[in-house]
Formats: C-alpha cells, sequence, structure tokens
C-alpha cells in the first residue's frame, strides 16, 4: 500500500495534509476544474538522496497545461522546485515516491468558467514502487468507452475532470477481471491506457501511436523514444495503428510516470508473443532503469537530486 507523507502544500505554505483541504464549492470540485503533473522522485541507496526525474520537463508541461486552461501557474521553474524540494525535505523521504503537484480553481463562484483569479496550487506525496505488477504482465482489454476527442477535452492537458473519462475505463477493465483498458480513438486508432502510454514492438520495428491521436505528450514517452534511438538504435515510428494490429506485435508495454516501464502479457485474452517480456521491452526497460539509479552519466541532467 502507499503511504501518504503527512505534509503538504496549499494556499502557499506547507500544512498538515489532513488540513490541506478545499471548500466543497470550489470549482474544482463542482466542474473539474483543474489540471496537474505526477513527479517521481527515486531513492538511491549508495547516495543516501532521492533523485526527481525530469522535473523541468514536468514544471514545463504543466505551463502548457495553464496556456490551453486559461489558468493561472505564475511560477518560475526554480521557484517551483524549491517548493517540492523543500515539501520532500519537510516529510523527511528517504524512499522512492511520487509527488502530485496541481493546479486548480479554488474560486467558488457558481459558474463553468476558467480564467478564474484565484487559482492555486497544492502538492502532496506518497511513497510508491510499482504500479503495475512486474513479474507477471499486464492484462488488458479494448475498452468499449472512447478517448475524449481534443475538440471536447485536449488530452495535452492533464484536466483532473477529463479522468472521469480514464475512470470510467479503468473500472470496466477491472469489473471484467482485466488490470487495465486500452482507449481507441473516435476514429477506430489505438490512443492509450488510462493513465499510461503504449508502445509496441513487431519485427525489430517500434511503434507508439501519434500525439494527433489524442494521446498525452507523456514525459516518459519522451524519454522512452529518445533511449530507442540513441541506446539501441531503433527508429521509433509514430504511427496510428488500429485494434487488430495490437493483437498482432511481439511485444507491448505501457510507459508513465506511476507505470515506468511495463510489460503487457495480453489483450482481450490474446497473449502477447511468448506472453513474457519481450527482448527489446527488456533492453529498454533496463536503461532506464539504470538511469533512474544514477548509472548512465550522460543522462544526469534528467535527474534533480533533493539532498
Amino acid at each position: 500500500m502507499a503511504k501518504t507523507f503527512p505534509y503538504a502544500y496549499i494556499r502557499k505554505k506547507t500544512c498538515k495534509t489532513e488540513k490541506a483541504v478545499i471548500p466543497i464549492q470550489s470549482k474544482v470540485v463542482q466542474y473539474g476544474l483543474g489540471f496537474f503533473s505526477g513527479i517521481r522522485g527515486y531513492w538511491n541507496g549508495d547516495n543516501k538522496n532521492i533523485y526527481l526525474f525530469r522535473m523541468e520537463d514536468h514544471f514545463n508541461r504543466m505551463q502548457e497545461s495553464a496556456k490551453i486552461m486559461h489558468m493561472r501557474f505564475p511560477l518560475s521553474y526554480p521557484k517551483f522546485k524549491k517548493i517540492v524540494i523543500d515539501l520532500i525535505k519537510k516529510n523527511k523521504a528517504k524512499g522512492d515516491i511520487y509527488i502530485r503537484p496541481t493546479v486548480y480553481a479554488a474560486s467558488t463562484e457558481l459558474t463553468p468558467r476558467l480564467n478564474n483569479p484565484d487559482d492555486d496550487l497544492a502538492i502532496y506525496m506518497i511513497s510508491l514502487k510499482d504500479y503495475f505488477k512486474s513479474n507477471t504482465g499486464v492484462k488488458v482489454c479494448i475498452s468499449s468507452w472512447r478517448r475524449v476527442e481534443d475538440d471536447a477535452i485536449s488530452m495535452k492537458a492533464k484536466v483532473t475532470g477529463a479522468y472521469a473519462n480514464s475512470a470510467l475505463a479503468k473500472t470496466e477493465a477491472l469489473l471484467n477481471g482485466y488490470d487495465e483498458p486500452i482507449f481507441l480513438n473516435r476514429d477506430g486508432s489505438v490512443c492509450e491506457a488510462s493513465g499510461a502510454n503504449i508502445f509496441g514492438i513487431k519485427d525489430g520495428q517500434v511503434y507508439t501511436p501519434p500525439l494527433s491521436a489524442n494521446n498525452l505528450n507523456g514525459i516518459t514517452r519522451r524519454s522512452i523514444i529518445e533511449l530507442f534511438e540513441k541506446e539501441l538504435n531503433m527508429k521509433v515510428r509514430e504511427e496510428n495503428f488500429d485494434r487488430s494490429t495490437l493483437y498482432t506485435f511481439d511485444e507491448l508495454f505501457f510507459t508513465g510516470t506511476a507505470a515506468k516501464v511495463a510489460w503487457i502479457a495480453s489483450v482481450d485474452q490474446r497473449k502477447i508473443g511468448k506472453g513474457t517480456m519481450g527482448k527489446y521491452t527488456k533492453k529498454v526497460k533496463r536503461i532506464f532503469d539504470e538511469i533512474t539509479e544514477m548509472k548512465h552519466d550522460k543522462y544526469s541532467q534528467w535527474l534533480t537530486p533533493v539532498y
């Protein structure tokens, strides 16, 4: 079970997590008006330090989300970094952590409008090792729910209210005995999971849906594309593919801040490849894990030390 740490940040100050509350009439509660990010911190036992993965990239995506959502996020990166690191130190974290910064509409005005004057930043953190089972692989299904289209709610911003779409698909999958759903978009092309991007490998070629498929511009996704191309000399093809093609891949895996690199064992009860983690998935996962363990100096710029 993930442990929630005792201190959080809200209304420009640190407080006990149980006191980090908002009014029931606030717009984030009534209308889901807000956006968030998730930042991983990896504990290195040798260095006795936590390293935050691509923290500035998460900040930049939050700035993009603010622009898309007409919301206020008037912080510089150095100020944001200090707030996050001070919170980690206040909580005396000594292990793998997951930090959830959320910019929410604190306004209590009765109207579902954006560009309010009193948007606020709130942050809490939990301990987190693996989001998916790493030994048995993930059992997934194609969801009957379609992914929200960009002309309805932008999936390039991690909008709080948009995750009702993810919750419907995830709940359906769990009730039917699966671990995770995969969305199709309105055109019938494979999109992403409820909270992770997807990659497939066929005949030594790597594929992933393009951003135009209405998936999130995932930071781990971008990292894995770079690792395939620079470390494994494998070009990643960002192309649309359909449900039937998904069944025929030799390897499939999810990527995400919470998911990290998680291999997929089956889709709709169809075994993927040999039903074990594929060789290319294994290679890129090993490189990714080594980077977060501070074993690749040339990727040290992706890691921000806390202590």
